[in-house]
């Protein structure tokens, strides 16, 4: 059965497309000539686990080549038509402007160059629903965050009704106490802006508690609310979804293994899910990737897949997800 995907925690400059990212490395003269398109993929996507903190650092080749407007607005372009051409209809992008700010480039104008991408995969794809999230990030309160977060909050609140949906607070969940980051919060909450937040991915159960008490509505990963069944009761009672990458928590060791991902337990314990790619440049993955793998692993089936996708299209913070939400309750009722 055909219905539209939902995918909404995408990390854009993980998520740079293999043609894109030979293209600039060989601009900017790190892929010389001598090695090959293939070599070159091949030994710059995750074949093996690490620790996040060290996914994070295989991050710093990729955001260093997204130090301009140009990239910024092509990469968004290109990766919004990747998914709508895979059968993505509500998307939901992310990225942290102050990752892009540099001595050419204010976080401000990142913000108008992705938005500058955006309109144009509109003009493409009508019919697609999409926006951006701008990451705030937990990096240690000692490297200048806190005065960038807030600029990330104010530059989500002027942008609010030109395609930026929300914020996000992402990065490295155990360099902070997420909870350090509560009057963060406050002022998006103040400004009337959506929000989610990375808890639990390689946290513990408290701070999907902490995510929950915020009342985003939706958490990023949150798999190890499993700890704790009092948190998983809460995810359930509040009607809060979980955007889950299952590759991505493997390779970054957030589970034992991949068969010991706890999604079916969550699933079946009535939490809703998102399911999602996080990285997929990175990784080497696919939305489709995704889905094949846990159908295998955790024996999902249409009626769940398409369940899921309806969850995922009642929390977006998109503008016109109504009409996405109209086709997958359709599509749940002839499955």
């Amino acid at each position: 059965m055909s219905y539209p995907k939902v995918e909404l925690h995408c990390h854009m400059d993980g998520a740079i497309p293999n043609r894109l990212f030979v293209k600039y490395c060989r601009e900017d003269g790190l892929l010389t000539p001598e090695i090959s398109d293939e070599e070159w993929i091949r030994d710059h996507v995750m074949s093996d686990t690490m620790t996040l903190s060290e996914c994070m650092g295989e991050f710093a080749l990729l955001t260093g080549l997204l130090q301009n407007e140009e990239r910024l607005e092509e990469l968004s372009f290109e990766l919004l038509k990747d998914m709508y051409e895979s059968g993505s209809r509500l998307v939901e992008l992310r990225f942290s402007p102050q990752s892009h700010a540099n001595d050419h480039m204010t976080m401000e104008q990142a913000v108008q160059a992705v938005l500058r991408g955006r309109k144009k995969a509109l003009e493409v794809y009508p019919d697609m629903v999409c926006g951006f999230l701008l990451c705030m990030m937990n990096l240690g309160q000692d490297l200048g965050t806190i005065e960038n977060n807030t600029r990330t909050i104010l530059l989500a609140k002027k942008y609010k009704d030109q395609g930026v949906v929300g914020i996000d607070l992402a990065g490295d969940e155990l360099a902070t106490p997420i909870e350090n980051y509560e009057p963060q919060f406050d002022l998006a909450k103040r400004l009337g802006l959506h929000y989610t937040i990375h808890a639990g991915e390689s946290g513990p159960a408290s701070n999907v508690a902490f995510a929950i008490s915020q009342k985003g509505g939706r958490i990023g990963h949150g798999i190890h609310a499993i700890e704790d069944e009092k948190v998983i009761d809460e995810l359930v009672k509040n009607d809060v979804l979980l955007e889950i990458s299952v590759t991505s928590n493997y390779f970054s060791r957030c589970v034992p293994s991949l068969e010991e991902h706890p999604i079916r337990k969550l699933w079946d314990k009535g939490v809703m899910i998102n399911i999602n790619t996080d990285d997929p440049g990175l990784m080497g993955i696919s939305l489709k990737h995704e889905y094949d793998v846990i159908a295998k692993h955790f024996g999902f089936n249409e009626k769940d897949f398409i369940l899921s996708n309806l969850y995922s299209a009642r929390a977006s913070f998109c503008p016109g997800k109504e009409r996405i939400i109209a086709e997958l309750t359709k599509a749940l009722h002839d499955c």
